[in-house]
């Protein structure tokens, strides 16, 4: 399997668009402000016009500040071990200008992330400590807000490729491997149900624990609700219902939820 079908291109998935940036990253924790990126794969998709696309991937470890070490459970779930950082890793610094570098200077960017708050809020982080920026305005669709709606717990990546049986993907946790699986996954939801603009820029949150991280600039937070089948997300945001507020989330306990 390959990231770019050639019969992929950004107007058969989201015609609005021109450019459509996957990303991956594979951390040592789940705290931006405590853990490091360790790894971080992107695929970006460019199109413009009937005859004009281009299509460019990155991949690399980057290096732990010093004193830093690869927790073991980590390691364990990654592959990824110190010594390889050491001689594999490239700076932090380098990692942001390559991000930055993939970008074409396209008005209509879609930025695509399974769990886009947890990549998303690490990838702002790494860029903003090293005074860099995404180059371009972007919108972003959480691919793991849309399983939510579209099948029963559990919604890792693991369980989009399982859902949708797509063969020769894996969710390997390398980040990489995890970008191509994920283009996979936004082509079948494409072809399950043409709906995903609905999605953009809106992330469901777990009525109980509410939001992990910073908000995220332009997206609309809602609580979501596992066991409500009737009607999606984006439904309730048109009512105007479920807008996501931290002291009122722990309230939200519907009796059609189940987890």
């Amino acid at each position: 399997m390959t990231v770019f079908n050639p019969s992929l291109r950004v107007s058969d998935i989201f015609p609005k668009y021109e450019q459509i940036v996957f990303i991956d990253v594979e951390t040592t924790g789940l705290s931006v402000e405590k853990n490091q990126i360790i790894e971080l794969a992107a695929a970006r998709i460019y199109e413009y016009g009937a005859d004009f696309a281009d299509e460019k991937e990155i991949n690399f470890l980057i290096k732990l500040p010093a004193g830093e070490k690869v927790p073991d459970e980590i390691v364990e779930l990654t592959r990824i071990t110190d010594e390889m950082l050491a001689s594999e890793g490239i700076e932090k610094k380098e990692a942001a200008e390559k991000f930055s570098d993939l970008f074409y200077p396209a008005e209509k960017t879609l930025i695509i992330a399974h769990n886009a708050q947890f990549d998303l809020s690490f990838v702002l982080d790494l860029m903003k400590k090293q005074g860099k920026t995404i180059p371009v305005s972007f919108d972003i669709l959480d691919t793991f807000t849309v399983l939510k709606d579209r099948k029963a717990y559990p919604h890792s990546l693991k369980d989009a490729i399982d859902y949708y049986k797509i063969e020769g993907a894996e969710n390997t946790h390398r980040a990489a491997d995890d970008v191509k699986a994920l283009c996979e996954v936004v082509k079948c939801m494409k072809a399950e149900q043409d709906n995903l603009e609905d999605y953009i820029n809106l992330i469901g949150v777990h009525r109980v624990h509410g939001l992990w991280g910073e908000r995220i600039e332009g997206v609309m937070y809602c609580i979501q609700l596992l066991g409500s089948k009737n009607k999606r997300l984006p439904d309730f945001l048109k009512e105007g219902k479920r807008i996501y507020e931290p002291e009122k989330v722990k309230e939200t306990r519907p009796l059609i939820f189940k987890e």
